[in-house]
């Protein structure tokens, strides 16, 4: 009887020398670690596959010392395994990296929804991938193209003029073989999705991969008879789906998030009340989100990242407004409340779920209202560095883009968030003021930055509204560089940020003060505010 059913190791044994090897997933959220794992054992013990080009939408791996379980590409980081990494966010690979970093592999780093719609474009026999996102950023060929190490010299993205317009032409893959993973597939291979945390890319990887001629393999917890499944439930028909692995230890290789083996609420299983106990203390992470959140839109769809922005959701949960909000993450959550740290990518009492393809064509088509995103380094002109970092000793990280991209060059609002400096930087709030105990090390806003995430001036060219919030005043991206619009009760502008700052910004004629109900303990009365 013909079955589709196979060890992990039997699908390891499919990956050949040299195959262009893609793989679902965000972080460990749809990731097949089983069949990694056992890719990692043929190699150490046959010395194959080797050369590889890997590529992901999303990072997929355990974040160094944060995560732990899943590793999902770090099982690749052998010398000679892989010839080339292709990828939107690199930030859960340390070990690839490194890799990276040293040289010894080809790498490229394009924003996660030009990589979701380039998965789909192949789906549908096309070469190229036509996209406005990344102009302007590293992303363009007159940049960087991408291209994140001296080794690496092939373009992969053009640009193109189509009636007067610019765009990027990325090359989409041709897949020779992908890992995804589901809950359920009956005898056929007709998968469900019932207990993971997204949607992820699956489908369109699949179907690009059956493009190309590839082979995929899905890993899954169970089996059923064929047909036992409603139709009306199978996120993959069968015919996309070569090979099934079910996973022979669900709690280490097929945990719904790194931090939590199943949630229920992650699932849109249950809808779990929401405690306001989880509230913000009153300091600068609280502040600059409290302005932040002054932003929000009601009933509109919306995003936030990590760090500072999500504090975001936690003001508007503390203020009730939470179940107003459409808040939505980038592996494709409407609504509800977005997990953070080792769970992020799934959401607690989502409304609604698309795939990660879908929620990116929201991003670029310009109907996400506001994105509310992290600071690393700013210059004069706006553009913003989140992707590429330099330590003090000369040596660097390029954990990559992710979304930001997409998100910051999509959205109307683009609300960055963050400190003026960093490193050891204490303040605290005393009597409705903002007092600094210690000044960070390091500045933010600086002349040059070491690789442009955000463009300032494409933003200027499109007519967006920008906003960087600090912990001490908050400046607006105009046609002439940034402006000093407002600063927070207790600071002087003169010795508190111009000093903290290698170029002075445009300072309005009528600074205003910040809010001072901010730096109080009282609610914000926020949904009044946003009205």
């Amino acid at each position: 009887m013909f079955t589709k059913i196979c060890t992990a190791e039997e699908a390891a044994a499919l990956v050949k020398d040299g195959d262009f090897f893609v793989c679902a997933g965000n972080m460990n959220e749809c990731l097949a670690e089983e069949v990694f794992d056992a890719i990692e054992k043929r190699y150490l013990a046959e010395g194959h596959p080797v050369n590889m080009t890997i590529m992901s939408a999303s990072g997929v791996g355990d974040m160094g010392p944060v995560g732990g379980v899943f590793r999902a590409f770090e099982h690749f980081k052998h010398e000679g395994m892989v010839k080339r990494v292709i990828v939107g966010h690199n930030g859960s690979n340390h070990s690839i990296m490194a890799l990276q970093a040293a040289n010894k592999v080809e790498s490229y780093n394009f924003p996660q929804g030009v990589i979701e719609h380039m998965f789909r474009t192949r789906a549908k026999g096309l070469d190229i991938e036509l996209s406005k996102v990344g102009i302007g950023t590293f992303a363009d060929p007159r940049v960087e193209g991408g291209k994140t190490n001296d080794v690496t010299k092939e373009d992969l993205v053009s640009v193109v003029e189509i009636d007067g317009e610019e765009y990027l032409a990325y090359k989409t893959p041709k897949i020779d073989y992908a890992v995804i993973r589901g809950t359920t597939a009956d005898e056929d291979g007709n998968l469900t999705c019932e207990d993971e945390a997204a949607l992820t890319n699956i489908q369109a990887i699949a179907m690009a991969t059956k493009a190309s001629g590839g082979t995929v393999v899905c890993q899954v917890k169970q089996v059923v008879r064929k047909g036992a499944l409603p139709a009306k439930e199978i996120v993959i028909p069968g015919a996309f789906i070569d090979k099934l692995v079910i996973t022979t230890d669900p709690e280490k290789n097929h945990r719904m998030t790194m931090g939590e083996f199943y949630n229920p609420a992650y699932a849109g299983k249950y809808k779990y009340p929401v405690s306001a106990a989880a509230a913000l203390p009153l300091g600068v992470k609280k502040t600059i989100a409290r302005r932040a959140a002054m932003e929000l839109k009601l009933h509109v769809p919306l995003n936030t990242g990590l760090g500072f922005p999500e504090g975001v959701a936690a003001v508007a949960n503390e203020e009730g407004i939470a179940d107003d909000l459409i808040l939505t993450v980038e592996t494709g959550a409407f609504g509800g409340v977005p997990a953070a740290r080792t769970s992020f990518g799934a959401t607690t009492n989502a409304m609604a779920f698309v795939d990660s393809p879908t929620i990116f064509d929201l991003y670029d088509s310009g109907y996400l209202y506001a994105t509310f995103v992290g600071l690393a380094e700013c210059n004069a002109e706006g553009s913003v560095n989140v992707s590429r970092f330099v330590k003090k000793d000369g040596t660097e990280s390029r954990p990559g883009a992710g979304g930001f991209i997409n998100l910051t060059q999509g959205a109307k609002n683009v609300i960055f968030m963050g400190t003026l400096t960093a490193g050891g930087y204490k303040s605290e709030i005393q009597d409705g003021k903002l007092v600094i105990l210690q000044e960070g090390s390091q500045k933010k806003f600086v002349n040059s930055i070491n690789q442009i995430t955000f463009s300032g001036p494409h933003a200027v060219d499109i007519n967006q509204n920008v906003l960087y919030i600090t912990d001490r005043c908050v400046f607006k991206l105009t046609k002439d560089g940034l402006k000093l619009t407002e600063v927070a009760p207790g600071i002087d502008i003169e010795t508190q940020i111009l000093p903290y700052m290698d170029f002075k910004p445009i300072i309005d004629d009528d600074v205003k003060e910040m809010d001072p109900a901010i730096f109080r303990e009282d609610l914000l009365g926020l949904k009044d505010i946003i009205k």
